[in-house]
């Protein structure tokens, strides 16, 4: 990466900027009370996404990142208080784009700035499905809720050819609101890693391979919201992305008990994701008694070609094609009807259907024709229709807030591997018991009480027993027979809120039956078998605290951590019987506001030692710098450095009975971010100008 290169623009669109402030003329700002950063409510935490600068430049990944109890990795993946089962969802619905692993390069590539607020739900009521053991993360995205027109340009420029940038708008009658955008964002990344792994009884295999990927998305969406009268609203929206990415990968692999070879690799494909939504509300006749039906169609699609050569080993020549395809429909009808004394009552019923399909093949020879690979032909399909009916009953005395529910749901899943014809099928049908209350103790202070019964159901490719060879020295093989895990959640909490000051902590606990862990079998020249196994039981638990408040008159802190006890029975994995550890993930930032124009931002994040079914992950730590400019009440400037110092080293150990080793995985996250930010239309009161951040 070039810094230099990337300075230059960099100082040269400040100077402009500062140009265009001075020739404006003077700009009225007036500071007033700004939106809390974070608001607790009986079931969730929201967060704004505007405190964060790197919100501005970066991804939904990056953004998320920065939120307290959330973890994301090099590859996306999504982690809640070290529970990698979340459920993810977009404006309280779920879509295809998040669904399997593909989920992971989808957060990625989703623009930050389109993001309105974060609901962290970590003990959901029954109105929302179970799914997810470790919770349900809700992306808000931004909405227009002012009449009259108003929009947005953003524009970002990073380091190696990373750019990014949008146009939206909308336009509201009262009656009648349109709005849409349209963004791209190119993205580029390089991770180098490094294994050494083996049985104890033979000398260890070791492989060090670097991976440049690249990705180019483009994305858009529209939404028309209809309200003809005081009791009717309709509405409909549509979005629609494709992205492209490619990737190159070099090899280099020294067996045990064979000779050394490299193996090159260079492809990539197209992915789509698109969705239609339509809405409608009837009010009915006792006030805020309502009749809602919503009904979703998502459905993507991710194709990939990758050529192979390997020297000093054959197959000389091999080219792998890949397809996976997500297809969800939703339909929820709600009731809600609002009684005396602050009760309410909330009822209803959803119906959900997933159909997907896997598709690979490969082919492989010396040169000229390739010929086709039997054992590598895989067409799996995944089938899930979900029954559920919920109900949901608020009371609210005096400084007493409890909500209870009852979730009923049917699960029938059936797979299908038309290869060989084997089939499988699922059928449960199980209650989801949830309970939340909130009391308030003063103006200042707060206790909240959470349980809820949660499920993790296996990944559709999780089940599928086809051996997935597109890394030869690391096979992959599902599990028919995986058990869906079911797990009791229950956290009690405490938060402080007076002023400039606030803080708090939540005390979770969680126990678990049938949890799924990868089980990695080593075979012969060096090659591992990773399949998946149910584990007999588990528990977790831990604290979570968060403070934030003023150091100077100038100077605010946030800083958020988790305090977490884990326990693992790997009797399925071929480690001990039972193990367990206790570990720490912080974070932290420091903002400082150098005038009402000015703010930087520091942010650190550190990731603490894990407990894995075979083994342990190691701890890392990354830092972040922002900075805002506001020019004058349309225009921003934002300039972002990610992984200041190049820190992020992902190091796992493997420690079994049988097998032991090492993977190391360091990712070039040092990335530079310019960006600029034009607002239109949608004149504000200066009530609503908010330049102070702080």
């Amino acid at each position: 990466m070039s810094l230099f290169r990337f300075c230059v623009p960099a100082t040269l669109a400040l100077c402009t900027c500062t140009l265009h402030a001075q020739t404006d003329g003077p700009t009225t700002v007036v500071v007033k009370a700004k939106r809390a950063d974070v608001v607790t409510k009986i079931d969730r935490k929201v967060y704004r996404a505007d405190a964060d600068i790197q919100a501005s430049t970066g991804s939904a990944a990056d953004l998320l990142n920065n939120i307290p109890a959330v973890d994301v990795d090099v590859d996306g993946n999504v982690s809640l208080r070290g529970d990698t089962s979340v459920t993810v969802l977009i404006d309280g619905m779920p879509s295809s784009q998040m669904q399997g692993a593909a989920r992971g390069g989808a957060l990625m590539g989703f623009s930050a700035a389109d993001i309105e607020q974060i609901e962290i739900i970590t003990s959901p009521s029954a109105e929302f499905q179970p799914d997810g053991a470790g919770g349900i993360i809700n992306i808000v995205t931004k909405k227009n809720r002012k009449r009259g027109g108003a929009g947005q340009v953003l524009a970002n420029l990073g380091t190696d050819g990373r750019h990014n940038g949008s146009v939206g708008g909308s336009y509201s009658t009262g009656k009648v609101d349109l709005s849409g955008s349209l963004g791209n964002r190119k993205d580029w990344r390089q991770r180098v890693s490094d294994s050494t792994a083996g049985t104890m009884e033979a000398a260890p295999n070791i492989s060090h391979q670097t991976l440049d990927e690249s990705n180019d998305r483009w994305y858009g969406k529209g939404a028309l919201k209809y309200t003809p009268n005081n009791t009717q609203t309709f509405g409909l929206s549509a979005d629609y992305a494709t992205r492209t990415e490619h990737r190159y990968s070099s090899q280099a692999t020294l067996p045990s008990n064979a000779p050394a070879y490299r193996r090159d690799g260079d492809g990539g494909g197209p992915r789509t994701d698109a969705g239609l939504a339509f809405n409608a509300e009837q009010k009915l006749a006792h006030p805020g008694e309502a009749l809602s039906v919503y009904l979703k169609r998502s459905h993507s699609d991710e194709s990939n070609l990758y050529d192979y050569r390997q020297d000093h080993t054959a197959p000389a020549l091999q080219r792998d094609f890949g397809q996976q395809v997500y297809d969800v429909s939703k339909l929820t009808i709600a009731y809600v009807r609002p009684g005396g004394d602050g009760n309410t009552l909330k009822a209803g019923y959803d119906v959900e259907y997933d159909h997907n399909a896997f598709n690979d093949s490969s082919a492989t020879g010396t040169g000229g024709a390739l010929g086709a690979n039997p054992a590598a032909i895989n067409h799996f399909r995944y089938r899930q229709a979900v029954n559920a009916a919920y109900t949901t009953y608020a009371v609210k005395r005096d400084a007493l807030e409890i909500l209870g529910g009852l979730r009923f749901e049917q699960n029938d899943i059936q797979t299908l591997q038309k290869v060989s014809g084997d089939h499988s099928a699922q059928h449960y049908r199980k209650l989801y018991p949830t309970l939340n209350s909130l009391y308030t103790l003063n103006d200042a202070d707060t206790l909240s009480l959470g349980y809820s019964k949660r499920i993790k159901k296996p990944d559709p490719e999780d089940l599928n027993p086809y051996v997935n060879r597109a890394d030869p020295n690391n096979l992959r093989r599902g599990n028919p027979d995986l058990r869906p895990q079911m797990t009791d959640a229950l956290e009690l909490g405490y938060v402080h809120e007076a002023g400039s000051v606030s803080y708090g902590a939540t005390a979770f606990y969680r126990r678990s039956r049938d949890g799924d862990t990868d089980v990695l079998t080593p075979l012969d020249n060096g090659v591992v078998l990773i399949t998946k196994a149910n584990l007999p039981a588990g528990q977790s638990g831990g604290v979570d605290f968060r403070a934030a408040g003023k150091l100077t008159s100038s100077l605010s802190y946030n800083a958020s951590g988790t305090v977490f006890y884990n326990e693992i029975n790997s009797q399925a994995s071929g480690a001990a019987t039972s193990r367990s550890n206790v570990g720490f993930n912080g974070k932290g930032t420091l903002d400082y506001q150098l005038g009402v124009r000015d703010r930087m931002q520091v942010s650190a994040n550190y990731r603490g030692k894990r407990l894995t079914p075979q083994g342990y992950n190691m701890p890392f730590g990354v830092v972040n710098l922002g900075y805002r400019h506001q020019v004058d009440d349309q225009l921003t400037l934002v300039a972002t450095v990610s992984d200041v110092f190049n820190t992020q080293h992902m190091r796992r150990v493997y420690d079994t009975r049988d097998f032991h080793g090492e993977y190391r995985r360091h990712q070039l996250g040092q990335i530079a971010y310019l960006g600029l930010s034009y607002n239109f239309g949608g004149k504000r009161k200066a009530k609503d100008v908010e330049f102070n951040y702080d």
